[in-house]
């Protein structure tokens, strides 16, 4: 379980990064088109609503997974066996 709990905060933050650069290309277009609304320009417009939503999404799955590989669950005691066995939980 170990190994797979690395791995699944290993892609969850991966998967947040992603979606910062998801995030951070979304706030470049909207600088872009202010620096063009600014400067009485034409631009074509791009709306970026759905890239900042799709980046937020991103983001959260990333940390919902990282979250869920990092938790470690509530310690319990091994188990002994009247036969002398140990159960390791």
């Amino acid at each position: 379980m170990r190994i797979v709990s690395k791995v699944g905060t290993i892609v969850g933050v991966l998967i947040v990064l992603a979606g910062l650069g998801v995030l951070g290309y979304g706030t470049f277009q909207i600088w872009q088109q202010y620096l063009a609304i600014s400067a009485d320009r034409s631009k074509e417009f791009i709306n970026p609503l759905p890239t900042s939503l799709l980046g937020t999404l991103i983001i959260a799955v990333g940390a919902f997974l990282s979250g869920l590989s990092l938790y470690r669950g509530v310690g319990r005691a091994d188990v002994q066996r009247p036969d002398g066995t140990t159960i390791v939980r």
